[in-house]
This record gives structure tokens, sequence and C-alpha cells, in this order.
């Protein structure tokens, strides 16, 4: 899948289905008749749970509410008009679950929140309920549009032990609705640490969660840290695409930089059109390295996305196989200036990207450690291909620790590389930055 832009600035990818689930009444919202039977006043005092004013004000409602075709509406609204007379805490815990019902059957989810916290503040909710109720109540608040309310019930949902990644979407989303997108990333970002520093995967929801709330809002240095933690723990073409994708979008990269980041989406194997091999032959220059122009253009030939009698295409593919056989010819000549002792940096560069560029990536990486000891090296440029050699050549401990040295306008570009090499050791992120 293609990566793409969304159509507007604060339009979410992300679609949150707040179904209200169904939690059992237990039996709060009917009265038991004869448990109101005329008792003496003592025996009365001692049993009455419920204030005699709510009673007198509420079976009527109960009864009309059980009658066939009853008007849901109109006993809402009866409902509405007596919440004056609830005074005990089971008073609150009857009323609140019937103008939860009630409201609930009518979609309005304002009242049916607000009849969810009255059953949640009365005390009576069992305690092996707590957790699904107070969820119930996150949702409705999400649904009637009180945010605050519902992250706050959320939370506790999480805290009673709900399935907290069901939660957590929620909550996240909550702060995208309420236009604090830096609340929401915070929040995400506090509960990937806690997840990685645990041992554990992040939810892949909550990633992607993250990335869109950051991309949508233009905070692109977050959504290339999201972007990248997808890819590292849930590689696929579409992750990686989207993690490359943000910074071939808004990087600012000249060709050298850009080229390096093209290599890494083939790595991934995530090249799926024809931009993609027309960004890294024009990067690559069949001019420079003939050899990887050569072989990538080629491939795009042979997958059926590239045309070879297209004029850019046709010319990479003659340009290359002209060039090609020259410079591996001199390639032992150049190795040898590259390693005299009067050769600068630029010089062992070049010889260093010219194996690289046939694939000889022990040779290539060599050669870049020796550039690095040069005065006036590139070392950004030399660090990044040097990684890029270890990992070709197999060592990927070693790409790793180099491309965490990588600095400056590179860095984004290292960081994604070393997030693809992670992933394919299955070693643990580190936190991110809040």
């Amino acid at each position: 899948m293609a990566f793409f832009a969304p159509a507007t600035r604060r339009a979410s990818k992300i679609a949150i289905a707040a179904a209200i689930m169904s939690v059992g009444a237990f039996g709060v919202t009917a009265f038991d008749a004869p448990a109101y039977a005329k008792k003496d006043k003592k025996e009365e005092k001692a049993e009455a749970k419920n204030s005699e004013e709510f009673i007198e004000a509420f079976l009527p409602i109960q009864e009309a509410a059980k009658a066939e075709g009853a008007d849901k509406a109109a006993i809402l609204q009866q409902l509405k008009g007596i919440e004056g007379t609830v005074q005990t805490a089971d008073d609150r815990n009857v009323y609140g679950s019937m103008l939860y019902n009630t409201a609930l059957d009518l979609k309005n989810y304002s009242d049916a929140s607000r009849g969810m916290g009255m059953m949640l503040e009365s005390g009576k909710v069992p305690q092996e309920a707590q957790a699904q109720y107070y969820f119930v109540g996150g949702q409705l608040a999400y649904n009637a549009k009180d945010y605050p309310t519902a992250r706050q019930r959320l939370e506790q949902a999480i805290a009673l032990g709900y399935e907290a990644e069901e939660a957590e979407t929620l909550i996240a989303q909550t702060y995208l609705l309420a236009e604090d997108p830096a609340g929401g990333l915070k929040f995400i970002a506090e509960r990937v640490n806690a997840a990685t520093q645990n041992g554990e995967t992040p939810d892949d929801e909550l990633l992607e969660q993250g990335f869109a709330l950051a991309y949508n809002n233009e905070m692109i240095d977050d959504a290339m840290t999201f972007a990248t933690l997808r890819a590292r723990y849930y590689p696929s073409e579409t992750t990686w695409r989207n993690a490359i994708g943000v910074q071939r979008n808004y990087g600012s990269y000249n060709d050298a930089e850009l080229l390096d980041l093209m290599r890494l989406l083939r790595a991934a194997d995530a090249m799926t059109d024809a931009r993609d091999y027309a960004d890294y032959i024009d990067a690559a220059n069949f001019r420079r390295l003939p050899g990887e122009v050569l072989v990538v253009t080629q491939e795009g030939v042979d997958a059926g996305l590239l045309a070879s009698n297209d004029a850019f295409v046709s010319e990479a593919l003659s340009g290359s196989k002209n060039a090609a056989p020259g410079l591996r010819d001199d390639l032992g000549a150049l190795e040898s200036d590259a390693r005299g002792a009067n050769a600068d940096a630029g010089l062992v560069l070049a010889a260093a990207d010219a194996y690289l560029n046939f694939g000889e990536a022990a040779t290539a990486a060599d050669l870049y450690e020796l550039a690095l000891t040069k005065p006036g090296v590139d070392q950004a440029t030399a660090l990044t291909r040097l990684g890029i050699a270890q990992y070709e050549a197999g060592d990927m401990a070693a790409a790793q620790a180099t491309f965490a040295k990588v600095d400056g306008n590179r860095k984004p570009i290292a960081n994604l590389w070393q997030a693809f090499i992670s992933q394919q050791m299955s070693g643990d992120a580190s936190p991110m930055a809040s």
C-alpha cells in the first residue's frame, strides 16, 4: 500500500467504533413490591434502603415503562423530573440504572452517561462488575463528547483490570477529538514506554494512533517516531512505507541522503511503485554508481513497475551498462590509491562507495572505516554508509553501533536503519521521548 497524506490537517486516519456495550442491571431497575409492604415503624426504619419520597415518585414511572408500546422519550422526561427525590445510595443506584437503560434505548448518550455515573457513585455496583461499568461509562461519556469524564472513567477501568489496549485507544482518541494532540501524544508515549520498559510489545493500534495524531497535526518529528516504532514492532510493507514515506515527504534531504533512505526501502522489501524506483535511480545516478543503478533499474523493469522503453529508464539502463564494466575494472587501482598515505577523505569515500555499489560490502566497510580516520571527512555520511555496509556484510551488531553514532540531518535516517536491524534481531526498543 502506498504512503499517502491525509486529505485534511485534522482528519483522523483511525476510525474508533465506540459502540456501547451492554451491561447487566443486576436487578436494580425493578422494585420487588412486597418488600415495600407496610411494616411497623421500627421494622421499616431498619430495612429501608430507598427513601419513601423516591419510592413514591419512582414506582408509577417504573410501571408505566413496563406497558407495551411505552413512550420511552416520555418516560425519560418523567424520570428526569423526579431526580430531586433521590436521597440515599440505593435511590441513586436504582434511579441511575433506569436512567441509563432508558436513555441508552434512545441513544441519548449524555443522560445514559449520567445514569451510569450515578450507579458508580452509589457504591452499589458489585466489585467484579466495576471495571466493565467504568469502561461502558467511559464509552458513554466519549459518545456524549464529555472527553475529560471519558478519560477518567476509562483510566479507572484500566486500574480495575479492564483490557488496557481497548481502553487506551479510546482515551487517546479523546485527545484528538478535544483538539489536544500534545496531550494525546504524551498519554500514548507514556503507555508505549511502560510497555517497552516491562519487556512487552506496544499495542499496534496505539502506535498507529500516535502516528496518525502526530501526522495529522503536522508534528512531524513525533510522526517519525511513532512510524518508526510501528515498523519496528509490526513490520510490513505498509508500516515500512509509512515510516520511510514521512521522511521522504518531509525531510530536507540531498541526493546522497535520499539514496541511503531508498536503500532502506529496498532492504525492507517495500519498493512497490514506479516512484520508488525513479527516486532510487535518480539519487544513485548511473554516472557515480552504475552497478547499483543497473541492478535496481532492471529489478523495477522485471517487476513490471518500470517500462524499459521509457526515456528515463532507457537512459539509466544503457548508461549503467556502459559505465559499470569500466568502474569494476578500476576498483583495484581505486582501492590502492585510497589506501595510500596521501589519500584524502574524499578519495577514500569514493572508493568505498564504488565497492558498496557493486555489493562488495566487506571491502566497502573497511574503506569507510579508513575514511573516518581522515581529516575533514563527512562523518555522518561515512558512518551511515559504514552501517549499511556492515548490515549487508551480515554484521548486525556492528551496524547497530555505527548507526547510533550518526548525528545531524542524517540522524532520522540512521534511526530508521536501527529500527529495521533491531526488528530483524528481535531486540527491545528504547523508551520514547515524551
